[in-house]
């Protein structure tokens, strides 16, 4: 299903409506319709696994000194920090290029006006204690930052042999149209999503960033999956009517890239609107 979809073999004419549906099992016309995950999908799964584990260069994403915000002599309370409720196109269609940019960094970088972001959805997993160590050491005191992550969700979670992995992580696989363009960097960090998502936990990332030589100080944790859903299904509704953002990705990166990242977007906004995702936003803050 995923390689014709891809292949513009099948297309699926509400998505919104019907993946989630059939992630859960709950799709029925009216015979029920179950997933059946080949078992060459887990093969690639494991060498991605690998590739993630040997990746080199730096394993945290920045912040830009042109983007920090320091906010020194007074506190804030987490009250302050009102999400942006709208979200518009993330660049202009002239320079469809930021495409490299993964969702979820270009989400958490919209998510409060008020704070820079960075997204650990871009770090390997086994360099997760090593980038936050490298956050609050780097982090100027009196600053606020904001930390996205996505996480697995529901009851098979915490289940790696479950069939519902190879669904979660089907968006996450670098996308076919940006091989030989890994080099390009987006501001948060890498280009590519790693095996990030499948394995984190929500306390684990609270544990690590307030202990320490520096800990953080948490002011926020929200979950953010219905706002990230939302901009996700925006994101493909740009592409699909938004006729000068189609069209400058198409001329970009050709028909099958457009296709290509059209179904990675709405399946993974399916993730999230099924449970099986989830969406978090964390504000920390250094002390002075």
């Amino acid at each position: 299903l995923y390689r014709d979809l891809l292949d513009d073999t099948v297309e699926l004419r509400y998505p919104r409506e019907h993946l989630p549906l059939l992630f859960t099992g709950k799709l029925a016309t009216p015979t029920r319709i179950l997933v059946d995950v080949d078992i060459s999908w887990w093969m690639k799964l494991y060498f991605w696994m690998f590739s993630c584990y040997m990746r080199n260069g730096k394993s945290c994403p920045t912040v830009s000194l042109r983007t920090l915000q320091v906010y020194v002599g007074h506190s804030r309370m987490s009250s302050d920090f009102k999400p942006v409720t709208k979200y518009d196109a993330p660049q202009d269609p002239a320079d469809i290029s930021a495409a490299t940019a993964p969702p979820s960094t270009l989400f958490f970088s919209m998510l409060y006006e008020s704070t820079p972001s960075i997204s650990l959805d871009c770090v390997p997993y086994h360099t997760l204690e090593e980038c936050i160590r490298q956050i609050q050491s780097t982090l100027a005191p009196g600053t606020y930052l904001t930390i996205g992550l996505t996480t697995r969700a529901g009851p098979a979670a915490h289940n790696f042999s479950d069939p519902t992995t190879i669904l979660t992580v089907l968006p996450f696989f670098p996308r076919e149209y940006l091989r030989g363009r890994s080099e390009n960097k987006s501001e948060g960090g890498g280009s590519e999503r790693t095996t990030m998502p499948l394995f984190v936990t929500l306390p684990r990332v609270l544990g690590l960033l307030t202990s320490g030589p520096s800990p953080l100080t948490i002011e926020l944790v929200r979950n953010v999956s219905a706002e990230y859903a939302a901009f996700l299904r925006r994101s493909v509704h740009d592409l699909e009517d938004d006729w000068e953002i189609r069209d400058a990705f198409v001329r970009e990166w050709g028909l099958r890239a457009w296709r290509e990242e059209r179904v990675c977007t709405a399946w993974e906004a399916a993730l999230v609107d099924a449970g099986l995702l989830a969406g978090w936003a964390i504000v920390v803050h250094k002390a002075e």
